[in-house]
């Protein structure tokens, strides 16, 4: 049985990578580090959280930002989310980002949090052949909130949604048009639960599919974790809820083109000095 880790991002250093301390304009608060990190224990992907630790704070909603074109045919799209690294103490966004699926057939479960006894859970993302349940947490370009609307498997090809995915200038042979009800809430909840959360609740099935055997994220995902625990500019404290890096093309790759941020930048940009609310006091 997987070792149940408390809803932290449980990361480890690679070789060939250094921590990044990136300047972000003074709104760093005292008690955050100034320069560089700490070493992360040996794992990178997020791990369930058990019924004892949990995280006081909610996690910051969901960014609104558009998404990076396709960089390859059969890559697929795994939604940004929102990480907590106990030593800091802070959440940090990890950005959405196109990855190569570990085999054909299989689809990628978001990761999510859940609010449970005054506190909130992590549940880690993986790879099955079917969409399980990750909190009704509408996460866009199709992940409404149950199962994925974005593409299917057919014959062994990756068959893409035209109408929800950013396919750029790529000849994408296998393609289909099929319209996904938009998202028009003005905050994007970002957790499950309590009076502030989404209310979904996973059926019997997909019960069953969280507790089966399942792939974990792969070595490109995990890398792509560890770089952004590693940036400064990723952490909620220091970007409002709003980073820089929404998105990006490929995943590990955390600049340059290929790069989308958040829509909101241009709000804050016109309203500095206001302090932000990250979901801290949703109940």
């Amino acid at each position: 049985m997987r070792k149940l880790v408390a809803g932290l991002v449980s990361l480890s250093l690679m070789g060939g990578f250094s921590a990044l301390a990136q300047d972000t304009g003074g709104v760093a608060k005292s008690n955050f580090p100034a320069t560089g990190y700490l070493q992360f224990p040996p794992h990178f992907q997020p791990r369930r959280a058990n019924a004892v630790d949990k995280v006081n704070a909610a996690p910051p909603p969901l960014p609104s930002h558009g998404q990076p074109p396709l960089p390859q045919a059969g890559y697929l799209w795994v939604p940004g989310f929102w990480a907590w690294r106990e030593p800091i103490p802070d959440y940090y966004w990890v950005p959405g980002t196109w990855v190569r699926p570990p085999q054909q057939g299989l689809l990628w479960t978001p990761a999510y949090w859940s609010r449970v006894d005054g506190g909130y859970r992590f549940h880690a993302g993986y790879w099955a052949e079917q969409v399980g349940f990750y909190g009704g947490i509408d996460y866009g370009y199709g992940y409404t909130g149950d199962g994925y609307q974005g593409g299917r498997w057919e014959n062994g090809v990756f068959s893409y949604n035209r109408a929800v995915n950013n396919l750029g200038s790529l000849a994408i042979p296998s393609v289909y048009d099929e319209a996904v009800a938009a998202d028009n809430n003005s905050v994007r909840v970002s957790f499950n639960g309590g009076s502030r959360g989404t209310t979904a609740r996973p059926t019997p099935s997909q019960k069953a599919l969280a507790d089966a055997r399942h792939v974990e994220a792969t070595v490109e995902q995990r890398k792509h974790f560890e770089l952004a625990a590693m940036d400064r500019a990723l952490y909620s404290r220091l970007n409002h809820g709003e980073p820089g890096v929404a998105a990006t093309s490929r995943a590990g790759v955390l600049e340059g083109a290929g790069i989308t941020r958040s829509s909101g930048l241009v709000d804050n940009a016109a309203q500095s000095g206001n302090p932000a609310t990250t979901g801290a006091n949703a109940r």
